[in-house]
This record gives C-alpha cells, sequence and structure tokens, in this order.
C-alpha cells in the first residue's frame, strides 16, 4: 500500500484557471491532416510525416524533405490561428508560413506569408515572437533545410482552451483512412494525459501552485515543470480521467538529462496536493537519460491504472528533471473516439470539468496502428525503448510520385507490415 503525509493546501484548479492552456489544434484527433506538395505531379499526397507529427507522441519522428519543400496543414474548419512552433532534433534551415481558405498550389496569389524565413532553432521548442493572429482552414509550411533531421511533433494554436475540450465516443465508428488521411498511428493518438483528456497534475515537489503544475502536460514543448530528485515520496504524480488500460508512454525533458525517471502506475489516485511514498516499491516501468538525447519512451503490460507517479533519480547531484511533455496512452481508437468541443456549460466557465473518457474495456483494437503494422510502436530516431534502443526500422515505401522519404522511418512500412488497409 501506498502511505502518504498530510495534503498540501491545494485544490484542483478550475476551468477558468485552466483557460490560459490552449488546445493544440495540430492533432489527428482534431481531424487535422497533413500532406505533401509533389512538384512533379502538380499536387498534394499523402506523407508519412502526418502519422508522427500529428500524433501525441512527443518521441515519434520524421524528417522533412531536404531543400524548399511545402507542407499542407489542413484544419476541419476555418480557426482563428495566433500561434506556431515544432519539436525536432537539431538541424539547420528554415521555414516560411502561408495561412489561407483554399489548398492552392505553392505560390497562389491567395496565400498570405504570415511568418517568413524563420530559423527551426528559433521555433524548436519556442513559439513565434509575434503573434499570427490569421484565420484560415489552411498552412502552407515551406520548408528549407539543408541537413533534415526528425520532427516530433507540430504545435498550431488558436483560442480553443485545452481544458474546454473533450474525448467523446463517435455515434458511429469510422473509416480512419477516409475522415483523417493514409498515415496514422492510432496508438498515439490520444495521450490520456492531455489536459483535453482530463488529465491532471496533482502534485508535484516543487515550486509553484497546481496551475502551474500542469505545464507537464499542456502540449507546448516550450513551457516545463522541474521536478526535484526524490528516493522514498513521490516527485510528480498525474491522475487520468478515469481508469484506463495504459500501456505506453513518452517523454520529453532537456537534452542534458542524466539519470532514471520511475514510473509508478496506481491503482487510486491520492488527494490534490498530496504526495505517496514508493519506499520498496519496484516501478512499472523505468526510463534512462544519458545526456545524449531529450527524449524517452517505453511499451510495457497493458495496466489499469487511475494515476500514475513519476520519481527522478539524477546520475549526480541534485539536477532536477524539467518535464516537458508527458504523453500516457490507452487503448483509445480514431475509429471510435474523437476530441470535440466541451459541453456548453463547461465553454461558459462551469466548475463542472468532467468530460467523456473511454472506460476499462472499450476500444481495445485502438492499441494497434491502421493496418496489422504493429512496430509502429516502436519510436523512431531519438526515441528510446526501455528494453533497448530502436534503431532505423525497415526501410519506407514511396508513397506518391517523386516522393523519397528520409532515412529515418515512421511508421515503417513494408510489404509485410502495412500500415493503412
Amino acid at each position: 500500500m501506498f502511505s502518504s503525509r498530510p495534503p498540501a493546501n491545494q485544490e484542483a484548479p478550475s476551468a477558468k484557471q485552466l483557460a490560459a492552456f490552449p488546445k493544440n489544434i495540430a492533432r489527428q484527433h482534431y481531424a487535422t491532416n497533413l500532406f505533401l506538395y509533389d512538384a512533379t505531379a502538380q499536387r498534394f499526397v499523402a506523407t508519412e510525416a502526418a502519422a508522427a507529427w500529428l500524433d501525441d507522441d512527443v518521441t515519434t519522428g520524421w524528417p522533412a524533405l531536404a531543400g524548399k519543400q511545402h507542407y499542407l496543414l489542413q484544419l476541419t474548419e476555418p480557426q482563428m490561428i495566433t500561434n506556431f512552433s515544432l519539436s525536432t532534433k537539431a538541424s539547420t534551415g528554415s521555414i516560411t508560413i502561408y495561412a489561407g481558405q483554399q489548398a492552392a498550389a505553392p505560390g497562389d496569389k491567395t496565400w498570405q506569408a504570415v511568418a517568413k524565413d524563420v530559423t527551426l532553432d528559433s521555433i524548436n521548442q519556442k513559439r513565434l515572437g509575434s503573434a499570427l493572429n490569421v484565420e484560415a482552414k489552411y498552412l502552407l509550411i515551406e520548408t528549407n533545410i539543408t541537413n533534415p533531421a526528425p520532427i516530433y511533433s507540430l504545435y498550431v494554436y488558436g483560442t480553443k482552451s485545452a481544458s474546454t475540450e473533450a474525448i467523446v465516443h463517435r455515434a458511429q465508428a469510422v473509416d480512419v483512412r477516409n475522415t483523417i488521411g493514409e498515415f496514422v498511428n492510432n496508438q498515439t493518438a490520444f495521450s490520456v494525459t492531455g489536459l483535453y483528456a482530463n488529465g491532471r497534475v496533482t502534485f508535484a515537489n516543487t515550486q509553484g501552485g497546481n496551475t502551474a503544475w500542469q505545464r507537464a502536460i499542456d502540449d507546448n514543448a516550450e513551457s516545463f515543470l522541474s521536478i526535484a530528485p526524490s528516493t522514498t515520496e513521490s516527485g510528480m504524480i498525474v491522475k487520468f480521467d478515469s481508469v484506463q488500460p495504459v500501456s505506453r508512454l513518452a517523454l520529453l525533458a532537456d537534452q542534458n538529462a542524466r539519470g532514471k525517471a520511475d514510473i509508478f502506475l496506481l491503482a487510486q489516485a491520492p488527494a490534490v496536493g498530496q504526495a505517496v511514498s514508493i519506499e520498496g516499491l519496484t516501478p512499472s516501468v523505468t526510463l534512462t537519460f544519458d545526456g545524449t538525447s531529450a527524449r524517452s519512451s517505453a511499451d510495457f503490460a497493458e495496466t489499469n491504472a487511475t494515476a500514475m507517479v513519476l520519481r527522478w533519480r539524477p546520475e549526480s547531484g541534485e539536477a532536477a528533471l524539467n518535464v516537458r511533455e508527458l504523453n500516457v496512452f490507452s487503448d483509445l481508437s480514431l475509429a471510435d473516439y474523437e476530441v470535440s468541443g466541451a459541453p456548453a456549460a463547461i465553454a461558459q466557465g462551469s466548475e463542472d470539468e468532467k468530460i467523456v473518457m473511454a472506460k476499462n474495456g472499450e476500444g481495445k483494437d485502438g492499441k494497434e496502428a491502421i493496418g496489422e503494422g504493429k512496430d509502429v510502436k516502436a519510436p523512431i530516431g531519438e526515441g528510446k525503448d526501455v528494453k533497448e534502443p530502436i534503431g532505423e526500422g525497415p526501410d519506407p515505401v514511396a508513397s506518391g510520385p517523386g516522393f523519397k522519404p528520409g532515412s529515418l522511418g515512421f511508421p515503417p512500412r513494408t510489404p509485410n507490415n502495412p500500415v493503412s488497409p
């Protein structure tokens, strides 16, 4: 059993307090899609990058093509776009962002340039210095990269708050290939620690209040929560919305992190602000950071849990762990679940933040990617598995005329391991 010390003077943050955390709308669970412009065929084609850049896993990556390329980000409806950033391995190059209401070819006069020749390092886990504040249904992302490296996530923000969104069961199951696109990683589409999923950080052994604690799960790689080293007590606790059969987690920290992050899965969540003792207990999962990568991930046997504890053990000294993003994955399937606006009462500022979430036993097919490919669970690039490092995987297959994917592939696609049906 977990023992605990008296609870701190903390209460769960209200919807009003969480309104400052915007929803990242560059996500396949938001029905956003990504295409690559094929200059030879003069059309946009499906790209494997969609499965890596638009999922909720900070350790799955895919490189942009070298030279000047054009990627089209398609939203479901016109929205106010306020800011943009990405998370990538260091590389040299720049991007220009255009906004529009139709999927026109690059160079078309309907595109409005809203950010020009922005260097990759200036937006790598950093938002643009100036807000975009433009209404658009499409963003055309012109990349000009000399030495492509994996890009792990796109971040596009608007006026929607993450805490007023909800995961809901679809009225009818859909064909994901027709509704979202050809390249989808189903297992990592929904993170149950996300604010939009009603995940909440309920304890942290650090300065700051419970609203600031949510920076570890806010789908923003620029913000972070510093976790102090500990031995017998929790460093951070994250509560899920309900009991979830979790089987994967991914963590983004800092490049110089050295040590081990122990994860303990809980059958019962403690009260907000309450630490728990983990003395003598064996971690469910341990992630290792060796100073060469900011990312680590693990797959493990499906475990029913309603919360998780993180303990940080630095390699030496008292260095804290900056948790930039923590993703935990259950069995939610894009075919059966979607993210939609919260009920009107919540949107109006009600204190009732309850959302509709998958309960234990539903949507078991969500563990696998669309099709038969089970290797898509492995992160590509810098992501690490607790059992062994992940290599480059099978060579992917071209998806359209003139399209040549990079050397790092996600998800792997071979004749025996298709990604889509």
